[in-house]
Parts: C-alpha cells; sequence; structure tokens
C-alpha cells in the first residue's frame, strides 16, 4: 500500500461522491421542506402525496449512491502491517454510521409513510410532517455526500499520514488502534446488524407516536390500535437489537464501564418505557387508562429521541462526543 496514492483514491472517490450527492442533496432539502409545509393542508392532499413519493425517491437514490461510495471506500481502504508489509484485511464501513443514521432512518420511515398512504391516509398528514423533519436534519445535520464519515475518515488519513512518516512506532500505533477498528468494530457482524434493527424499530415508533397523537385529538380508538401495532412491530427488533449487542459490548468494550454509557443507560429507559406502555394496554378498558396509555406512549417516544440525541451530546463508550 503506498499512502499517497492510498490518500489521492480517497479524495479522488470523496469528489465524485460530492459530485454525485451534492445536487442530490440540496433537491431532497427543497423537496422536504416542501413536504413539510404542505403536510397539514387537506386541500393540497394530492401535492403532499406526490410530494412524499418525490422525497422517499430521492432517499432511495442517495441511499444507492451512499452503497455505491461505500463499495468503493472498501476496496480503498485496506490496513497493512508496517513490520510485516502484509494485508490485514480491508474495512467494511456500514451505511448507519455517523453521517448517515438519520438518512437511513428518514428512508425508513419514508417506506413505513407510503405503506400508511395506502392502509391509514389519515396518519399521513403527521407522518409526512414527520418524515420531513428527519429528513431535513439528516441533509443539514448529517450531510452525508458533502462530508461523509468524518470520524473514519479522520482515523484512516492519520493513519496513512503515520504509515507515510517513516516512524514505525507512530505507524505501528496507528497501525494498531486501525485494526483494531477493523477488527471489533466495523467489520463485525454486528455492525451490520444491529443498527438496522433500531432503525426499524425507530420508523415504527415513529408512526405510533403520530397514531396516539391522532388518538389524544380526535379521542378515537383505531388510533389507538393503530398506535399499538406500529409499537408492537417495533418492539420486537429493539429488543433483538438490544440483546445482540451486549454480547459485541462485553467483547469490544472489555475493561471499560460500558454499562455506564449515557446512550446504554438511555436505550434500557426507552425499552422499559415501551415495555410498559405495551403491557398498560392490558388494563385499556379502566376508566380514564387510555390517557395512563397514551401519556406513556409519548414519553416513551420522547425518550427514544432522547437517547439519539445522547450519542452526540453525552461522553461515553456508545458516543461521538
Amino acid at each position: 500500500m503506498n499512502p499517497v496514492s492510498t490518500n489521492t483514491e480517497l479524495t479522488t472517490l470523496l469528489s465524485a461522491l460530492a459530485s454525485i450527492g451534492g445536487p442530490l442533496q440540496w433537491a431532497l432539502l427543497a423537496s422536504a421542506v416542501f413536504l413539510g409545509l404542505v403536510s397539514f393542508m387537506p386541500s393540497l392532499k394530492k401535492i403532499r402525496e406526490r410530494a412524499l413519493c418525490v422525497v422517499v425517491g430521492l432517499l432511495a437514490t442517495g441511499e444507492v449512491a451512499l452503497i455505491w461510495f461505500h463499495w468503493r471506500l472498501y476496496a480503498i481502504t485496506a490496513v497493512v502491517s508496517p513490520v510485516t508489509g502484509e494485508t490485514t484485511g480491508h474495512v467494511a464501513v456500514s451505511m448507519w454510521v455517523e453521517s448517515e443514521k438519520l438518512f437511513v432512518w428518514a428512508l425508513i420511515l419514508g417506506l413505513m409513510a407510503l405503506f400508511a398512504k395506502r392502509h391509514r391516509s389519515e396518519l399521513l398528514p403527521g407522518v409526512c410532517f414527520s418524515l420531513a423533519l428527519i429528513t431535513i436534519g439528516a441533509v443539514l445535520w448529517g450531510q452525508p455526500f458533502t462530508e461523509p464519515l468524518p470520524q473514519f475518515l479522520g482515523q484512516y488519513r492519520g493513519y496513512l499520514a503515520a504509515s507515510g512518516s517513516g516512524d514505525i512506532n507512530a505507524a505501528m500505533g496507528a497501525y494498531q488502534g486501525m485494526e483494531s477498528s477493523r477488527a471489533y468494530y466495523y467489520n463485525t457482524w454486528y455492525m451490520w446488524v444491529h443498527p438496522p434493527l433500531l432503525f426499524i424499530s425507530y420508523g415504527a415508533f415513529v408512526m405510533s407516536f403520530v397514531s396516539t397523537i391522532f388518538m389524544w385529538i380526535r379521542r378515537h380508538s383505531s388510533y389507538e390500535e393503530t398506535a399499538y401495532r406500529w409499537a408492537r412491530l417495533g418492539y420486537l427488533p429493539l429488543t433483538f437489537g438490544m440483546l445482540l449487542g451486549f454480547p459485541w459490548a462485553i467483547l469490544a468494550w472489555q475493561g471499560e464501564s460500558w454499562w455506564w454509557s449515557g446512550k446504554v443507560n438511555m436505550s434500557i429507559m426507552m425499552w422499559l418505557l415501551y415495555t410498559a406502555y405495551l403491557h398498560g394496554r392490558l388494563y385499556l378498558r379502566r376508566k380514564g387508562m387510555w390517557r395512563v396509555v397514551a401519556i406513556l406512549a409519548m414519553l416513551s417516544f420522547l425518550v427514544l429521541v432522547l437517547t439519539y440525541m445522547t450519542t452526540y451530546i453525552v461522553p461515553g463508550a456508545h458516543s461521538y462526543a
């Protein structure tokens, strides 16, 4: 591996992604803003549905571009021992880390919104508005096409710089750090299973939250039933995703007090609240219980949002802060 030529290949790849995704990013932002503006206008129902299709189509197109980017990135990002010169592997960065998290969440929610368009169209205004907000956040905060994977690329370029410095100690230290990240984080089966399960659950919980809001406003049992079905759908991948995460955490963060991480504790709190919400429905026929269930559902979603934000604002093993 030649560090200089590899760095040049990375720069070329990033430029190609920006040239493809830059205009797409702006088109997605404009369409998401428009979708948000027309979400609650009954007279623009047809336009809203078309805007939804446009946003989901752009999200899907963007995801295809990101898959291509990650495939090319894998071919470029080899990890080579500075002692033996042997390639120990390539880094397989998944499509749902760092700046691309919100993008995947938005795409999953968009597909669920298309389902709602066919089966529960009365939920569409709230779902479209939620999708617009998450998509705007994905573009402005994540910038997946123009500022992709800042943590990974910063680490890998640091590894390349150390490898080409001629300092064997610096090169060895950077190699060990990069190889550890490759073997215990990026290339683990966990990173290809755990996050997608969580984002599927997050999408379903948005649908449940919107249904709960409609139930609170209109006091109709059909919305409560819809909220329950979406929450039940989200609860299963959330539970499996968390269960799969614990064995990996024990292995990857050995020696660290990862169980005190803000993200881990918030995730457990979110799971407990959704568990309480689903169990509360057993007593739904009791007087006033629907209010308790609705409050639990909304509180659970609030904690979900805080759990996501904790990754960026609270330091810990499971954090970018």
